[in-house]
C-alpha cells in the first residue's frame, strides 16, 4: 500500500494514463487480495488459527449473502480475479468493505485485535490511488461514500465538519446535502435536492437571527435560491440555463454561505469577554 511515484512520474516523463473500467476491475479486485493478505479482512471474514480452527467475522456465516443482503445483488463475492465488475460492482464493494474493514494489531498477550481507523485509513489510500484516476476522478471519503474527486480548491469547504450549536437538524441536513450532491451516483435531481437542503438549512437561520451577513450579501445569497427555479416556479425565473454549469456554482455559494455565518457566530461567541 504506496503512493510512492517511480522515476518517470516523478521527473513527468510519462502520465499515467485514465483507467478504463475493465482496468478499474482489475485494480479493485488486486488490492483486494493484497488488504486481504495483510489481514484486513479477518474480523469481517473471519479467520483460520494455526491448529486450523476457524474462528467466525462480522458475517457470521455466508459471506454471499452477508452481501446480497446489503447491496441486493448476488454472485460478487468471493473477490475472483476471473470476474469483470462493473464501475457500479466495484463502487458499491468499495463502499461496503470500508464499512467493516480492520487493521490487524499485534497483541501477545490478548490475541488478535484489530484497530478500524487505521484500517479505513489505509483501505482509502490504497482505493483512492485507483479512483483517482478511474475517468475524470473519484474519491472514498472518510464518511465512506465514492463522490467525485474534488480538486478545484474548494475540498476544505466540503470536507469541512459543519457544526452547529443546538441544531442538529441542521448539521445533518448540510451532511445530507454533500453526500447527495457528490456522490458517484448523483444525477441532476439529487443535485436539486442538496441544492434546496442547504437552502433550508440557510432559511432556519434567517429566520433565527444566526445569519450574521450583511444585508446586502444576504440579499444576494437567496437572490441566487430563489432566481433559478430550484423552488418556486414563477416566469420571472431562470429555468433555461446549464445545470451542470450552474448547479456546482449554486451549491458552493451557498455551503460557502453557511460556512461564513457559523464562523462569525463562533467568532461572536469567542469575542465575548468571559
Amino acid at each position: 500500500m504506496s503512493d510512492k511515484k517511480y522515476f518517470s512520474e516523478r521527473h513527468n516523463l510519462r502520465q499515467r494514463s485514465k483507467y478504463s473500467e475493465y482496468e478499474l476491475s482489475e485494480l479493485f479486485v488486486q488490492s483486494y487480495y493484497e488488504l486481504s493478505h495483510n489481514k484486513y479482512f479477518e474480523e469481517m471474514i473471519g479467520y483460520s488459527d494455526s491448529w486450523g480452527n476457524w474462528t467466525k467475522g462480522i458475517i457470521a456465516n455466508n459471506f454471499e449473502t452477508f452481501v446480497f443482503k446489503r447491496l441486493g445483488k448476488k454472485d460478487l463475492v468471493p473477490i475472483d480475479d476471473d470476474r469483470h465488475y462493473s464501475e457500479e460492482d466495484v463502487f458499491d464493494l468499495i463502499e461496503l468493505f470500508y464499512d467493516y474493514v480492520s487493521a490487524p494489531v499485534t497483541n501477545q498477550n490478548q490475541g488478535r485485535q484489530y484497530n478500524k481507523e487505521t484500517g479505513r485509513i489505509d483501505y482509502r489510500k490504497e482505493y483512492n490511488i485507483i479512483l483517482n484516476n478511474y475517468k475524470d476522478g473519484y474519491e472514498l471519503t472518510q464518511e465512506g461514500y465514492i463522490r467525485e474527486l474534488i480538486n478545484n480548491g474548494l475540498e476544505e469547504l466540503v470536507d469541512t465538519n459543519h457544526e452547529f450549536e443546538n441544531d442538529n437538524d441542521s448539521e445533518k441536513r448540510i451532511h445530507v446535502a454533500k453526500k447527495k450532491f457528490f456522490h458517484y451516483k448523483s444525477d441532476e435531481t439529487d443535485k436539486r435536492s442538496a441544492i434546496l437542503e442547504v437552502g433550508a438549512v440557510l432559511e432556519n437561520l434567517k429566520k433565527t437571527n444566526k445569519l450574521e451577513l450583511n444585508n446586502k450579501d444576504e440579499s444576494e445569497l437567496f437572490h441566487v435560491l430563489n432566481g433559478f427555479n430550484l423552488r418556486h416556479n414563477k416566469p420571472d425565473q431562470k429555468s433555461s440555463y446549464d445545470k451542470d454549469v450552474f448547479y456546482p456554482w449554486i451549491f458552493y455559494n451557498l455551503l460557502s454561505a453557511v460556512d461564513a455565518s457559523l464562523k462569525l457566530q463562533r467568532k461572536g461567541i469567542d469575542d465575548l469577554p468571559f
